[in-house]
């Protein structure tokens, strides 16, 4: 599975990175949005794992914008942040599958890719 992952902070991308790519998947990391945009723009994607933040933006258009560029892939959301505490992004932002709440648990990751690539398939 082709996986885009948005994630500013170092880190978290790395670590995020190894874990999917011992899984074998191929993953193409990103630390800003318009990097994130090109990677849409010019390969497929079969998920994409994106931060709700990125510095001070949300990445929600980045989401959007997957819903057409990449229609059939899933988008994971990760964020720290209290906002869509209940939910709420899935309804406003339909092409938004799952949310994960920082601390991720990689086992948590793991399963929901899991389970992303099955669908898929």
């Amino acid at each position: 599975m082709r996986v885009l992952l948005l994630e500013d902070d170092d880190a978290a991308r790395d670590v995020f990175r190894e874990c999917l790519s011992d899984a074998g998947h191929q993953v193409v990391a990103c630390d800003t949005i318009a990097s994130a945009l090109t990677v849409l723009r010019t390969s497929k994607v079969d998920l994409l794992i994106i931060d709700l933040m990125i510095g001070d933006t949300n990445s929600l258009g980045l989401a959007q914008y997957a819903g057409y560029a990449a229609p059939d892939a899933e988008v994971i959301l990760v964020t720290g942040t209290s906002k869509f505490a209940h939910g709420e992004v899935l309804a406003e932002f339909p092409g938004v599958t799952w949310i994960l709440r920082k601390p991720v648990y990689l086992r948590d990751l793991e399963a929901l890719v899991s389970y992303a690539e099955q669908r898929a398939a």
